[in-house]
């Protein structure tokens, strides 16, 4: 599946990745170059089953793919 939105990096625990998109926010697991912190960004990826770690967003994904996007 592929989702759209802001990429931001979440300060809880140790951190971590999450995608704001139109629809609320995801929970992003994998490789995530923090030179796109900030910017609306396409993440490619699997949805995953249970709660993160971070316990923020509706659903968390397995990135398998992310790029900049407009």
């Amino acid at each position: 599946m592929t989702w759209k939105g802001k990429l931001v990096r979440v300060d809880l625990g140790t951190g971590g990745w999450v995608l704001e998109t139109s629809k609320g926010k995801i929970a992003l697991y994998g490789d995530v170059p923090s030179s796109l912190a900030g910017c609306t960004v396409e993440v490619k990826g699997k949805e995953m089953d249970g709660a993160g770690f971070m316990m923020v967003g509706d659903k968390m994904v397995e990135v398998e793919q992310i790029s900049k996007s407009g």
